[in-house]
C-alpha cells in the first residue's frame, strides 16, 4: 500500500504525524522532474479532478529501451494519479492499492505529457485512468494506466492546496545519479533484488513511496530475466514493460525486497511474477504483481 504524493511547495502545506526524519520534500517526483496542474473543469460531464503532467527525460534516466526506464513512467503516473485522487477524495486523502499499466513504446524523445482523469469517486475509493503521450515524437501514444486508490481518514494531516493547483518543473539535478542509485536499489543479479528504505524514498504517510516500488520491480524483473536466459536478453539488454502491481501493505522498515520468478518466455518477451517484502516487518509481503520483459 502506497500513496500518491501528497504535498505542494508554495501552493500549499501538508503537515504530517510520522516522525521528523522524513523527508517531506517529493525527492521522488523531483528526481523525475515532474509538472504538475489542475486541469479546469468545462461541464458537468467532466471528471472530478483532472491533472495534467510534463517530465524531460534526463540522459541519465534512460535504460535498454531508449527512453524513461518503465520504472520512471509508473512513479510519475504513481504521483500524478495518486495526487488526482488526493484531490477528488478531500478532505480525506489517498493510498494507492493497484496500478496497471501497458507500455506501447519505450524509445523515447520526450519531454513526455501526461494526464490523469478521476473516473469514479466512491465511498472508499477511487479510480483514475492515465495517459501518457511523448511530445518529441508528434505526440505518439508511449502509455496508458489505470490505478486505484483507497481513501483513509487523514488523522493529523492537514491538507490546505490553493486551487486550482499547480506546481513547476523541478530544475535540474546539480549531480545526477542513475535511477538504481537514486532508489537505493542494490547491486546484483539474479531473481532477488533488495532495495535499502532510505527516508527520501518514504511518501507523507512516511511510507515507501509507489514509485519506488515500480522501480524496484522494473529491475527485479529485468535482472530475473536476464539470469532465467542470457542469451535471449538481446543484443543491447531488456527492459521492463507491461506492469501490474497490486500494493497489498505498506513498506515501512525495510530492506525491501523483490523475489521474481520466471513464468516464461517466447519471442524476446518474458513474464516475470514479483513478490515484495518487508524483510524488516517479519518478512511480510507488501506488493504483488507481474512484469513483462522485452529484449531490446
Amino acid at each position: 500500500m502506497t500513496g500518491g504524493t501528497a504535498a505542494g511547495r508554495d501552493d500549499g502545506t501538508v503537515h504530517s504525524p510520522v516522525d521528523a526524519s522524513v523527508d517531506r520534500r517529493h525527492q521522488v517526483s523531483d528526481y523525475f522532474r515532474l509538472e504538475r496542474w489542475e486541469l479546469p473543469s468545462t461541464g458537468a460531464d467532466d471528471p472530478p479532478v483532472a491533472l495534467g503532467g510534463r517530465a524531460p527525460i534526463d540522459d541519465h534516466q534512460r535504460g535498454s529501451g531508449g527512453g524513461l526506464r518503465t520504472g520512471g513512467l509508473l512513479t510519475n503516473l504513481d504521483s500524478l494519479g495518486g495526487f488526482a485522487s488526493g484531490l477528488a477524495a478531500l478532505p480525506r486523502w489517498i493510498v494507492t492499492t493497484s496500478l496497471l499499466a501497458t507500455v506501447s513504446e519505450l524509445d523515447h524523445v520526450g519531454p513526455l505529457r501526461f494526464r490523469a482523469d478521476v473516473l469514479r469517486l466512491g465511498r472508499t475509493s477511487v479510480v483514475t485512468a492515465l495517459d501518457v503521450i511523448d511530445e518529441g515524437a508528434d505526440d505518439r501514444h508511449v502509455a496508458a494506466a489505470t490505478m486505484t486508490c483507497a481513501i483513509l481518514d487523514p488523522g493529523a494531516m492537514e491538507l490546505d492546496f490553493v486551487r486550482p493547483f499547480s506546481l513547476a518543473m523541478p530544475p535540474p539535478q546539480r549531480d545526477p545519479s542513475r535511477p538504481e542509485e537514486f532508489f537505493c536499489i542494490e547491486p546484483g543479479n539474479g531473481p532477488v533484488t533488495r532495495l535499502d528504505l532510505q527516508d527520501r524514498l518514504r511518501n507523507p504517510w512516511g511510507i515507501l513511496h509507489g514509485g519506488a516500488v515500480a522501480m524496484l520491480a522494473d529491475e527485479a524483473a529485468c535482472r530475473a530475466a536476464v539470469a532465467h536466459s542470457p542469451a535471449a536478453s538481446g543484443p543491447s539488454g531488456v527492459a521492463a514493460a507491461d506492469t501490474v502491481l497490486h500494493y497489498l501493505r505498506p513498506a515501512k522498515v525495510g530492506p525491501v525486497e523483490a523475489r521474481c520468478r520466471v513464468l516464461g518466455s517466447r519471442a524476446g518477451r518474458t513474464t516475470v511474477r514479483i513478490e515484495i517484502h518487508d524483510v524488516g516487518s517479519d518478512d511480510r509481503t507488501v506488493t504483488f504483481g507481474s512484469v513483462t520483459v522485452l529484449a531490446v
